[in-house]
């Protein structure tokens, strides 16, 4: 080789770090893929003149760039898949499991009983289902905060979960309820035994930060009948779970089909009622107050009365409380006792009539208030009026009972303690509360010619009211032979079927006009007092 070509190598081998670099920034762009284009541009113009190594140079870097770039780019790709996968995956997760448990969730519940009973051999299978609810688990989240609340929710889960045995399932509904599906296997008496062990399992202390929660589950159980639909067997499977409840809590019960068309009838009854308060289609109906001594009228008592359009009369016993429990019974009052006052008017004034409130509505703030209202309103004289109130709108408060009952009589109302007797305060009441009268329950009046105990009682209730200065009506009247035990006995006033049933206004003329000789037998007959 010549000096010459000597040289030109020589220069050609020092250069070629440099021209290396050089390719390799103009390549550079590729793999990152950012500016690739105008890298090269600038690296063209750059180098005018190129020679065959230089050109071989550089295509041997752009072949490395671009399988480097392709690599690159395969590998950001799977990666991305990998993630969307995890992704997919946990999202799938979290649609059909509750986060805080780990349990499936209500879609997915709803899921695994479709695809129980869409196997061929589902429909005939027997299975079993139990809705729980935690018991006192409000209270340990109010007094330790929702982390002890959490920390109850996981344990009474895994507790669950532990108990459901071989193919059941748990799953959260929300809030603190659960349901669980017992494995195929399973008849009532395992499902009974298993549902004992959750209870008990459920009811043991939980350890949280140094302390014991305590909660306590009632589960309501029912065969799943697939027929029915998801959303009935469900409706069944509370209404079990309610009565549980019902029974005190911390035990299991049965759908019971007797109950719950007891339960749906009473709801629907209420639904009437609603409506039935709201067009003032419940009545007064009067029942005569008579002294017992001569069986002279002084009044009347107010009872309400429905005729149902379908159901016919429905019992005061059934709608009444049904209006205690809907809150509806303030206004039943209110609209019974003004069309009574309203009616009353056409009476003789001497007549008196006499009005029973409901524990419920007695502790209203505003019932004074009402009262006197509806006796401006109507023009009623509030000294022919008696308002009866029971035991139990008194005992939890005897103070603020004093001032209702100083307010009412203020008003020239009297007050009578309804169903004396049978309260388990009734000395406290009559020590405490200044009423005018008293009412013997008719459970110690009604045959009290032949009940001996019943005897003892109402001679004990008269020697007392006697010494308090109070009036005595004795409710339950049926027959002569009570009549004129009382009479013996000196008691004031008395009512029952003896002397009337209850009657609707428009009878009462008729009754006042009429002597009644055929109603009250071998008493003289029933006149207007006075």
């Amino acid at each position: 080789m010549s000096p010459e070509q000597t040289a030109i190598w020589r220069s050609r081998l020092l250069s070629a770090p440099s021209l290396f670099i050089a390719s390799a920034i103009v390549t550079w762009p590729l793999i990152v893929e950012k500016n690739a284009f105008d890298a090269f541009y600038e690296f063209s113009r750059a180098y005018d003149t190129w020679g065959g190594d230089e050109v071989a140079l550089l295509t041997l870097n752009l072949a490395v760039a671009l399988g480097l770039s392709d690599y690159l780019k395969s590998r950001k790709l799977r990666r991305l898949r990998e993630y969307r996968a995890l992704e997919r995956n946990r999202a799938k997760v979290n649609a059909r499991h509750d986060p805080l448990t780990g349990l499936i969730n209500r879609r997915a519940f709803y899921e695994v009983m479709d695809q129980i009973f869409s196997d061929p051999e589902g429909p005939d299978a027997t299975r079993y289902v139990a809705l729980i609810d935690l018991d006192r688990f409000k209270p340990v989240n109010d007094q330790h905060g929702h982390a002890a609340g959490d920390a109850a929710l996981c344990a009474s889960a895994e507790r669950m979960r532990e108990e459901a045995g071989a193919g059941g399932a748990v799953a959260r509904l929300g809030g603190d309820e659960f349901v669980l599906v017992f494995g195929p296997a399973m008849d009532a008496a395992s499902v009974e035994r298993t549902a004992r062990r959750i209870l008990r399992s459920v009811a043991k202390p939980i350890p949280f930060e140094g302390r014991q929660l305590s909660v306590g589950a009632s589960l309501g159980l029912v065969q799943w009948d697939a027929a029915r639909g998801l959303t009935e067997m469900m409706r069944r499977a509370d209404h079990a779970l309610f009565q549980a409840k019902s029974n005190g809590r911390g035990q299991f019960a049965w759908y019971d089909a007797d109950a719950d068309r007891q339960t749906r009838d009473r709801a629907e009854i209420a639904a009437d009622l609603k409506e039935a308060v709201a067009h003032q289609e419940i009545v007064p109906y009067f029942q005569p107050i008579v002294k017992i001594g001569n069986t002279e009228l002084v009044g009347f008592e107010v009872l309400a009365r429905w005729h149902h359009p379908t159901r016919g009369d429905v019992p005061p016993t059934i709608f009444i409380e049904i209006a205690e429990d809907s809150g509806l019974i303030g206004e039943l009052g209110m609209s019974i006792l003004r069309k009574a006052c309203v009616q009353a008017l056409d009476w003789p004034e001497i007549l008196g009539m006499s009005f029973n409130v409901s524990p419920i509505q007695f502790v209203e703030q505003e019932l004074v208030s009402q009262i006197k209202q509806v006796l401006d309103e109507t023009g009623f004289d509030p000294r022919r009026l008696t308002i009866e109130i029971t035991e139990s709108s008194v005992i939890d408060d005897f103070s603020a009972a004093a001032q209702k009952i100083e307010a009412l009589k203020a008003l020239g109302i009297k007050i009578a303690l309804d169903d004396f007797g049978t309260g388990y305060s009734s000395l406290a009441c009559l020590r405490s509360l200044p009423f005018d009268r008293l009412k013997i329950d008719r459970s110690f009046v009604t045959d009290v010619s032949e009940q001996e105990q019943s005897q003892k009682i109402v001679n004990g209730i008269l020697s007392l009211a006697s010494g308090l200065n109070l009036e005595v009506t004795a409710e339950g009247i049926e027959s002569i032979e009570d009549l004129t035990y009382l009479q013996k006995q000196s008691c004031s006033l008395g009512q029952g079927f003896f002397f009337e049933k209850p009657v609707p206004a428009e009878q009462i003329s008729w009754l006042l006009e009429t002597e009644w000789s055929d109603r009250v037998i071998c008493t003289p007959p029933l006149k207007v007092a006075g």
